[in-house]
């Protein structure tokens, strides 16, 4: 178990979970040997056919969003290059059979874990992670206290898009970790690295400083 502490006004403590990443078994040792890790695309699982990790809802959104000055829904998809690794909270037969092989590894520190990855991201800007929720409606409604700037505020009609497309993303980033309740028994944990170029199928990466973060399962 890692224990996160911060600055809270009183002493705080915050459990992070042991994660455990099923793989195949030369998978699992090409990266505690050698730090060797795939991190697919939202496109990819989206296009992934396997029922347990393919989901055609990643990196998609559907937010209903009211603010003091009207109400905006918003129908959104992921076009930022951005790399993607699951992990699960749940270890048992059932996630074995699931994810077809017994063999794995556990990432007993996922901030270091995820800082780690992220150095070897070209182009890194920004990342995520944290436990997925399951619902059987995808649709975000939230309220934002702050109205949204109307077009006729901003010198010309780019500008605004500019605006109002940064202001979508910030919105939308609930959506990626937000799964149909049919995925629920997977209890997952994600981690999302963003970059500045253009969205990928998935990239490779060697990080052997990340393995110091993990350990064998089994």
């Amino acid at each position: 178990m890692s224990i996160v502490r911060t600055g809270f006004t009183r002493p705080w403590e915050i459990r992070v979970p042991v994660l455990t990443r099923y793989l195949a078994k030369e998978y699992v040792e090409l990266f505690l040997k050698e730090g060797k890790l795939r991190l697919s695309s939202f496109k990819a699982f989206r296009n992934n056919p396997d029922e347990q990790q393919g989901d055609v809802f990643e990196g998609r959104g559907s937010l209903q969003i009211s603010t003091p000055n009207g109400s905006h829904a918003i129908t959104c998809i992921n076009g930022q290059e951005a790399y993607v690794l699951c992990a699960g909270t749940v270890e048992n037969p059932s996630m074995e059979s699931s994810f077809k092989t017994k063999y794995g590894f556990r990432i007993l520190n996922p901030l270091g874990f995820a800082d780690a990855i992220s150095r070897h991201i070209p182009g890194f800007v920004s990342g995520m992670e944290g436990l997925c929720s399951y619902r059987d409606n995808l649709l975000i409604s939230k309220h934002d206290e702050r109205p949204i700037t109307p077009p006729d505020s901003y010198a010309n009609p780019e500008e605004w898009a500019n605006e109002y497309d940064r202001y979508v993303a910030e919105q939308a980033k609930e959506a990626f970790f937000i799964k149909h309740a049919d995925y629920a028994p997977q209890g997952e944990y994600r981690f999302i690295w963003f970059a500045s170029g253009l969205e990928k199928e998935y990239i490779e990466i060697t990080c052997p400083e990340a393995v110091r973060f993990c350990q064998r399962l089994g």
